[in-house]
């Protein structure tokens, strides 16, 4: 599928458009100033599968909130946004299957999030299909467990609600037990809005582990890292990544959490 071309806006268009979202193109003033978020704090308990998963946000330029996570696994170098949630459900359901999940692109489709610029629920990502490879030559069939058990990265492109044209990601097992795996996922091309560069390759990267905790009981965990924030205010893109991280547990889970009770 061939991605939306944008024409550039001009230079007038791009210092209105800024001004609205209260930005720039090279970050706001704290970009450089904010403290290094990664560090050793420990995962929390996951809540029971009744309960809403647990959410942390850890954001330069921000009032610190404790040491922040390890994120070693996601390979950024002093990321300036990071999201973390802990979460559970009940699913009877193989280590196995588990996986096949993730290898299901196409359940990605119609994803819906919680918008808190324009308090609703809004679909995230119209269109999402797997491809062949980084340059995404071609769409292809989903992506079979030997695939993902491979350890290579596989990749897949998808659309949503704020960017204008299709963004590659690229997804790979980085760690597998028998009751337990953690896949790594990237964005290997930019994304942009109005011609506006919001994420340059490989800016945002998300670690998801699945853990199996007793008989029909799943652990959920992830970890989304931004490397650098170029355009809107800090406080939106903690809420609008929050929102996101949020709804990928949701599918996981089968479920629909509030997220205002996270603003």
């Amino acid at each position: 599928m061939t991605p939306l071309r944008t024409r550039p806006l001009s230079k007038p268009t791009r210092r209105a458009v800024l001004a609205c979202l209260g930005g720039g193109l090279s970050g706001p003033a704290w970009a450089d100033a904010g403290p290094v978020l990664c560090g050793q704090a420990p995962w929390p308990a996951y809540p029971g599968p009744e309960q809403p998963p647990a959410v942390q946000t850890w954001l330069a330029g921000a009032a610190p909130l404790g040491t922040g996570p390890d994120c070693s696994g996601l390979g950024l170098s002093q990321p300036e946004l990071l999201v973390r949630l802990t979460g559970s459900c009940h699913r009877h359901v193989d280590l196995a299957e588990e996986l096949r999940r993730f290898g299901r692109v196409s359940r990605l489709e119609g994803l819906a999030y919680w918008s808190f610029t324009d308090r609703k629920r809004e679909v995230l990502i119209p269109h999402a299909h797997a491809v062949t490879d980084a340059a995404a030559s071609q769409a292809r069939a989903e992506f079979s467990l030997d695939e993902l058990r491979s350890g290579q990265p596989l990749y897949f492109v998808h659309d949503d609600n704020r960017s204008h044209k299709q963004v590659i990601y690229s997804m790979r097992l980085q760690h597998s037990m028998d009751d337990s795996f953690t896949m790594h996922f990237e964005n290997t091309s930019d994304m942009s809005m109005l011609g506006l560069t919001l994420l340059a390759p490989h800016e945002l990267q998300w670690l998801v582990s699945v853990q199996r905790l007793g008989a029909g009981l799943w652990g959920y965990r992830s970890l989304l890292g931004l490397r650098r924030l170029r355009m809107g205010r800090a406080g939106q893109h903690r809420l609008s990544n929050l929102s996101r991280a949020l709804a990928m547990f949701d599918l996981w889970a089968g479920r629909q959490t509030d997220a205002e009770r996270y603003r």
